[in-house]
């Protein structure tokens, strides 16, 4: 996650000097807002994130799974964008970042404190992915614990990297990354090769420009203005989605029609 903790980084460090000549951000329309989602409950609030979008601020430090009310979404026939799923909601954890749950597409509940539940569609997909960008913005107990459920493999043969990152959210005592509330949670999605069996998602963020305008970023390497962008590869087994690849790739200057902007 270096790449999006530089991004991050530059609303806490920057300043209002001119950051160069780039292009402004897309003007790609949002979906309109999905039905059935709930009000908070008493012990929940909302707010509104760096870029405009509704936040469940919610107590836990995993997040809070909601009744699932629709039906997961289908798996693409070819390379067709995927939609948001039904009920999407964006929550600001007790670490300050940002997770997606949904009512169509899972989560459905929590083990040990790790939502899980994800469906067995590419929406499910999607929201593991963004939540494995999500929780590694805390780098804390909760990401060690999403790890360990998610990616029992890499766990298992490399332990103490999930007592590394235990002691990093010590350390920060379990706050995310400077200023991750702002807009940490994905807006646009697509998707690889994506079936029943394995599916490769790639989930980009807005930029920082998108977030708080012209500022100096402190990385000469990536741009006010591009997005920063993750993939992840899973592949369905035991009953859930075992990630097992994900990575940062090259941030993009641009998002063009081949993304699915969710919200």
């Amino acid at each position: 996650m270096a790449l999006v903790a530089a991004l991050i980084l530059a609303i806490a460090t920057g300043d209002s000097d001119d950051a160069g000549s780039a292009d402004a951000p897309p003007t790609t329309s949002a979906p309109e807002p999905s039905a059935g989602i709930a009000a908070p409950s008493d012990d929940e609030t909302t707010d509104i994130d760096l870029v405009g979008r509704q936040v469940t601020v919610v107590t836990s430090a995993g997040g809070t799974p909601r009744e699932q009310t629709g039906e997961p979404g289908a798996f693409p026939v070819g390379q067709e964008m995927v939609g948001p799923p039904d009920g999407l909601e964006l929550q600001r954890v007790s670490s300050g970042t940002t997770v997606m749950v949904s009512r169509s597409d899972g989560p459905t509940g929590v083990d040990d404190g790790v939502m899980t539940g994800y469906a067995r569609s590419p929406g499910g997909a999607a929201l593991l992915t963004a939540n494995y960008m999500g929780f590694g913005m805390e780098l804390g107990g909760v990401y060690a614990d999403f790890i360990g459920h998610f990616m029992p493999t890499m766990a298992g043969e490399d332990p103490e990297f999930l007592e590394e990152i235990r002691a990093r959210g010590d350390s920060v005592d379990g706050r995310a990354l400077v200023a991750a509330q702002g807009y940490s949670a994905p807006r646009w999605f697509k998707f690889g090769q994506c079936d029943e069996n394995f599916c490769t998602v790639e989930a980009a963020l807005p930029s920082v420009y998108e977030a708080v305008g012209e500022i100096n970023s402190p990385d000469p390497n990536v741009g006010i203005h591009d997005h920063p962008v993750i993939r992840v590869s899973m592949k369905w087994v035991a009953d859930q989605w075992e990630i097992v690849s994900g990575r940062n790739m090259t941030p993009l200057t641009e998002i063009d029609g081949s993304w699915s902007r969710w919200m």
